[in-house]
């Protein structure tokens, strides 16, 4: 390990939800209407603990700089398939039939690619990852108004509200601002906060497509 120094909050919020998740997401998939629905609650739920679990294991330690370069890409493209895993059911239960599958494979190319650029372009400025991640989230907003006749106007509000606040988080990210308290809350501190914001609204709306399907 090294001895830089990082705000003494980085990592714990992620650390904590991961445990949350792990509950939550237990809860979601028993209570999931049939054994298709259960099957990608699965994947969804797969994806939400890894994005967690990788944030708060290269969060939380100071890493040697060899173990580090490789934490760092794991835990930017679990983000990639967080993207991916969220847009599992509300293609496949939101949406359903051919526009679903479409979604469903414009979602999983965007994810191989931002993994792919992750693995093999870890210096990528940050800014650049933030237009990705921006870009694959709202992959599916010319779907909406489809949506909308399965997800009904709560749901749809959820996932915009959630999707708004992905994308401030990512230009936090990006812009390194605000930032609070550098030695205890940063600005890495508050995407991380926002991003746990924005997943239990998402959560909710898989929630409410689970019972329903």
């Amino acid at each position: 390990m090294i001895d830089k120094k990082k705000p003494i909050l980085r990592g714990h919020f992620h650390q904590a939800a991961f445990f949350v998740a792990l509950g939550a997401g237990s809860v979601l998939t028993a209570l999931a209407k049939n054994s298709g629905t259960q099957q990608i609650c699965l994947i969804y739920v797969i994806s939400l603990l890894t994005m967690y679990g990788c944030s708060s294991l290269y969060h939380r330690i100071n890493w040697q700089p060899s173990p580090r370069k490789w934490l760092r890409r794991l835990d930017h493209a679990a983000i990639f398939f967080l993207i991916a895993g969220t847009g599992t059911p509300i293609s496949l239960l939101g949406l359903k039939g051919e526009a679903g599958d479409n979604l469903l494979k414009i979602f999983w190319i965007m994810a191989l690619a931002g993994v792919a650029k992750e693995l093999f372009w870890i210096k990528a400025p940050k800014w650049l990852s933030a237009i990705f991640f921006v870009l694959m989230g709202w992959a599916g907003a010319p779907y909406l108004t489809e949506m909308k006749t399965n997800l009904g106007g709560t749901n749809i509000a959820l996932l915009i509200t959630g999707g708004s606040i992905y994308t401030i988080g990512a230009l936090i990210y990006a812009s390194k601002k605000p930032d609070p308290m550098p030695d205890f809350f940063g600005y890495h501190e508050l995407f991380h906060l926002l991003v746990i914001i924005a997943s239990v609204l998402h959560f909710a709306v898989v929630f409410n497509l689970a019972l329903l399907n």
